[in-house]
């Protein structure tokens, strides 16, 4: 299990860093029956460094759509907000700021000076 989590730490960066750049590099442009579809993968170039002449099928272009689109819903990004925002207001609430106002009685704040012997 070790090992297996070893390979992972290092496997999956690596797969992502090589799917953003095959999205960065590859991404090109097909036109059918009027409408645009963008999408990445890796083709051959022409004499020109166009993409040359490929074409794909429904299937192809439905996987190559899902591999190519990151979506999430609006509430799926209101939850992660809201809990990172709670998250931050327990770290905030459990650690002060200034922790030098706190009297020797730990939880009982003061700004007042301690007595002078």
């Amino acid at each position: 299990m070790r090992d297996a989590k070893k390979y992972l730490s290092f496997g999956l960066p690596l797969l992502f860093i090589t799917y953003l750049g095959f999205l960065i590099a590859f991404t090109h442009v097909h036109i059918v029956n009027g409408v645009t579809i963008v999408h990445s993968h890796p083709y051959q170039k022409s004499a020109d460094g166009t993409p040359a002449e490929h074409e794909h099928n429904y299937a192809e272009f439905q996987l190559l759509h899902q591999l190519s689109v990151i979506e999430i819903t609006g509430a799926a990004l209101i939850l992660f907000l809201l809990a990172a925002l709670l998250t931050a207001a327990q770290v905030i609430s459990r650690d002060p700021v200034y922790p030098d106002y706190l009297l020797p009685i730990i939880g009982k704040l003061s700004l007042r000076a301690p007595p002078v012997a």
